[in-house]
C-alpha cells in the first residue's frame, strides 16, 4: 500500500482527477472528508467521512487520524484552514493547500514567478473577493502549520482544464460545436491567458507529497504556452472532428450582449505566470495544450452528443 492521504473536498474536478490518479496509479490509500454529495467509493483504497468542514463538532468527533499528507481542495473562507487543522485529531506529515495563481499583486503586467508580491488590498479591490480570500488563506496556512509543526506546500494553478471540468470554459466551446452553433470570437481582444491540464495538477500534488524538498515551498502550476482567443480557436479546429463556424464580435459587443466567454478580454484583465520552478523542483512535465484539449474535447463531446 502507498502513502495515506487525507483529502478535504475533492469530489469535483481537480480533486476527482487527483483521486483517480492517486488511487489507481500511485497506489495511495485515500480518506475523504466532504459533504458526501458525490461518493468516491468506486475508487480502490478509499474511505469516506461525511462532514462539512465548518462543522467543528463533527470534525472533533472523527476518529484519530494519521496521514502522510492532507490535500485541501475546498478552503475558501478565512478560518477554513485554522478550524480544520486545529480540530482534527492525529498526525499529519504534510499539508498541501490548493490556492490559485490569482493571489499575486495585479499592479504589474509582468509574468510572475513565486517571488512576486501577493495582493495587499482590501476585499473591495478590483482583484475580486475570491482571489483576495485565497491570498488570506495562504497566510493562514503558514501561520497554522507553523504553530502545529506541520510542513506546508502551496500550489497555485492557473486556468485548470480537462475532463470533468464543471466550470463553463472548454465545455462552452465544445457544446457550441456539437450543437452546430457559431462560436463568438472577439477580434479586437488583446488578452492572453495560460492553462494547466488537470492531470498535471494531480501529478504536482503527488510530487509535493513525495518530495521532502517541497516542504515550505509554493509552486505556480502553469504550462508555458500563452494563448489568445485566436490561438484557442486554432487548437479547437485541430482537435475537433466537427467543422464549426465562428462569428466575429467586438469586446464591446461581448460586454453589452453579456456573451459568456470564459477568458479575459483585454490585456489589463489578464495575468501571466512562470511555472519553471515546478518543472525544476517537482519534475513536472506539462502536457502540451493541444494534447490536453484533444482529451477534453473528446470527453465533453460525448457529454453533449448524448444530451
Amino acid at each position: 500500500m502507498g502513502k495515506k492521504v487525507l483529502v478535504i473536498g475533492g469530489s469535483y474536478f481537480a480533486g476527482r482527477v487527483f483521486a483517480m490518479v492517486a488511487s489507481r496509479e500511485a497506489g495511495y490509500e485515500l480518506t475523504f472528508i466532504n459533504r458526501g454529495r458525490y461518493s468516491m467509493k468506486h475508487l480502490p483504497n478509499v474511505t469516506e467521512y461525511q462532514c462539512d468542514r465548518h462543522n467543528i463538532a463533527g470534525l472533533r468527533a472523527l476518529p484519530e487520524l494519521e496521514f502522510d499528507a492532507i490535500v485541501d481542495f475546498c478552503a475558501y473562507e478565512p478560518g477554513d484552514v485554522k478550524n480544520l487543522l486545529e480540530n482534527l485529531h492525529g498526525k499529519f506529515g504534510r499539508y498541501i493547500y490548493i490556492s490559485t495563481a490569482d493571489v499575486y499583486d495585479r499592479t504589474t503586467r509582468e509574468a510572475k514567478d513565486e517571488t512576486a508580491p501577493l495582493q495587499s488590498c482590501q476585499e473591495s479591490c478590483a482583484s475580486g473577493e475570491y482571489m483576495f480570500k485565497k491570498m488570506l488563506l495562504e497566510g493562514e496556512s503558514r501561520e497554522t502549520c507553523e504553530k502545529l509543526g506541520i510542513p506546508l506546500t502551496i500550489l497555485r494553478p492557473a486556468f485548470i482544464y480537462g475532463p470533468y471540468n464543471y466550470a463553463p470554459r472548454e465545455s462552452y466551446f465544445v457544446q457550441k460545436i456539437v450543437k452546430h452553433e457559431a462560436i463568438p470570437v472577439p477580434t479586437d481582444s488583446d488578452a492572453q491567458f495560460q492553462f494547466v491540464y488537470v492531470k498535471d495538477v494531480a501529478a504536482a500534488i503527488i510530487a509535493a507529497i513525495e518530495q521532502e524538498e517541497a516542504a515550505g515551498q509554493a509552486y505556480n502550476l502553469v504550462a508555458p504556452e500563452v494563448m489568445t482567443y485566436e490561438k484557442y480557436m486554432d487548437v479547437l479546429r485541430k482537435v475537433s472532428d466537427i467543422p464549426f463556424e465562428t462569428t466575429p464580435v467586438t469586446v464591446q459587443q461581448v460586454i453589452q450582449e453579456n456573451i459568456a466567454l470564459p477568458f479575459p478580454l483585454i490585456a489589463s484583465e489578464n495575468e501571466l505566470y512562470i511555472g519553471e520552478k515546478s518543472v525544476r523542483e517537482l519534475g513536472l512535465v506539462y502536457t502540451p495544450f493541444e494534447a490536453g484539449m484533444e482529451k477534453a474535447y473528446a470527453a465533453f463531446k460525448n457529454v453533449y452528443a448524448d444530451a
